[in-house]
């Protein structure tokens, strides 16, 4: 944690402080602002100046195994943020019982996610500041970055806008950049594609940034993808891939197979559209703890749209809607 109260009762930021300056606090006392336990300064030549419980049994807040990814990401927003912005470091939220890494302007809530949690944690703590007025921003370190393929976590880091399409944000300490990768779609093997917007650390304002996926400005996706998966979609199921078996079932339910589906072109598709499966289905909307919207028409007019036209070139949603709104 970076922030405690001293004996003067007053708050202390380490964010705020220069690090020559902390040898002086080493012989103070200080107490945690949430359970008001005691706390000390860690002060070393490897991990971020930091406090730590003395005993942690009496606090459910604390963030003792902050990495030193996650606390020196913390210390750059900060700063970052503070040019432009009202910002609180580790701000205690005492209705819903939250701390974020962040609190900017008073209602939005920034988290630093370096390491993986559970799903339905990660939900709890998304419902919470939604139910609350406050919205959350989701920046995922090194170990969370998306890649290739989407897992069950990532994709509840997953947000969504009409000009760039689901997006996920990834901060990268040794580039010192923050990183926008949206029009994300992904194929029939479920190999992820999607475009990536860098942004250096300090070059604009970090709010500014941040609202990026709002901005008009459509740009489109061009993928080349294999032309037959017969026989990958063969390969998972003799292997009896629990996706795939799912996907067989709901075909042998309306008298198909996938087996006798000839050559099979793969294609590009938006993620949480069930692109297999939606004509026996419908068009489901996705359970994404981070979608705030219902997608289902993007998914419909990018179905009308792609019934005539190749899936090798995708667009923003935005572009979609209008081509039918105005049709």
């Amino acid at each position: 944690m970076l922030v405690a109260i001293n004996e003067d009762r007053q708050i202390l930021n380490l964010l705020d402080i220069d690090r020559l300056k902390m040898i002086d606090l080493k012989t103070q006392k200080f107490r945690c602002p949430v359970c008001k336990g005691q706390v000390y300064l860690k002060h070393g030549s490897v991990r971020a100046p930091h406090f730590a419980h003395v005993s942690t049994a009496s606090c459910q807040y604390t963030s003792e195994h902050e990495s030193y990814q996650h606390l020196s990401l913390k210390k750059v927003l900060y700063h970052w943020f503070s040019e432009t912005e009202a910002v609180q470091v580790e701000q205690f939220l005492k209705k819903i019982q939250q701390r974020p890494d962040l609190l900017i302007n008073a209602r939005i809530a920034v988290e630093i996610q370096c390491s993986p949690l559970s799903v339905n944690r990660l939900r709890e703590r998304t419902n919470s500041y939604h139910r609350n007025g406050y919205t959350v921003l989701w920046l995922m370190g090194e170990a969370l970055w998306l890649g290739d393929y989407l897992s069950e976590l990532k994709q509840h880091f997953l947000y969504f806008s009409e000009s760039a399409g689901f997006y996920y944000w990834e901060l990268d300490f040794k580039a010192k950049q923050i990183r926008l990768n949206y029009l994300i779609h992904q194929d029939l093997t479920g190999k992820l594609h999607y475009l990536v917007k860098t942004f250096a650390f300090g070059s604009d304002k970090l709010l500014d940034i941040l609202r990026t996926p709002f901005k008009k400005g459509a740009k489109c996706l061009k993928v080349q993808v294999s032309q037959d998966i017969s026989r990958y979609i063969a390969r998972k199921l003799y292997y009896k891939h629990p996706k795939w078996l799912k996907v067989q079932e709901i075909y042998y339910k309306n008298e198909q197979n996938l087996l006798n589906m000839g050559n099979l072109p793969n294609v590009i598709f938006p993620v949480g559209l069930n692109r297999l499966t939606y004509q026996f289905e419908g068009v489901a909307l996705p359970d994404y703890c981070q979608l705030t919207q219902d997608v289902r028409p993007y998914y419909r007019y990018f179905i009308r749209y792609h019934q005539t036209k190749p899936c090798g070139i995708v667009y923003p949603p935005r572009v979609y809607s209008a081509s039918y709104q105005l049709s």
